[in-house]
This record gives C-alpha cells, structure tokens and sequence, in this order.
C-alpha cells in the first residue's frame, strides 16, 4: 500500500487535530477554565493530553498491523504492555494522593 494511502491519513489526523486540540487547551487555559494552580485541574490537563497519545499510538499500531509490518500478535503485545503501564501509574499516581 502506498505512502499516501496508509500513513498520510494519519498524518493528517494527528497533525491537523493535534493542532486543534493544542489551540483548545491553550484558549482553555488563558479563558481560566483550565486553573492550572488546581491540583485537579492538572489531573485533567494529563488525562486529556494522554488521551490523545493514546489513540495515536493505538491508531499508529493497528496501522502497522493492517500493513503487516508488525503481526497483529505484536500489536496486541504491545497494546497489553501500554495498557499495563499506564494503568500501574495511575494505580500509583491514586495511591501516592491518598498517603499524603
């Protein structure tokens, strides 16, 4: 599959929606519905700054999945790693709040 067809897509989703999404959370936080002196407000800026990180990388892995550059096997291993670390860090991010 060509260039074009497989990965400039995705380029451009990530790129031009990486940039909406960056003006939205810049409008967010100068409007000061984004106090970012709130500890909670922080939480929220993290969640939706890796949310996007996300996607992107569960999206770029499927992508190299369906292109047989990477087994669906691996993708999945993979997915299965991040998805564990992510979660062991909010587990901790959790726990470290309520020792405090």
């Amino acid at each position: 599959m060509p260039f074009s067809h497989a990965w400039l897509p995705y380029i451009y989703l990530y790129g031009v929606g990486g940039l909406l999404f960056a003006i939205g959370l810049i409008v967010t936080i100068k409007s000061g519905s984004l106090d970012l002196k709130r500890q909670h407000h922080k939480n929220w800026l993290l969640i939706l700054i890796f949310g996007f990180i996300w996607f992107m990388v569960m999206h770029a892995l499927w992508n190299l999945a369906a292109l047989e550059i990477l087994s669906l096997k691996t993708s999945v291993l993979i997915w299965i790693v991040f998805m564990v670390v992510t979660l062991g860090f909010g587990y901790y991010k959790l726990n470290k709040k309520a020792r405090v």
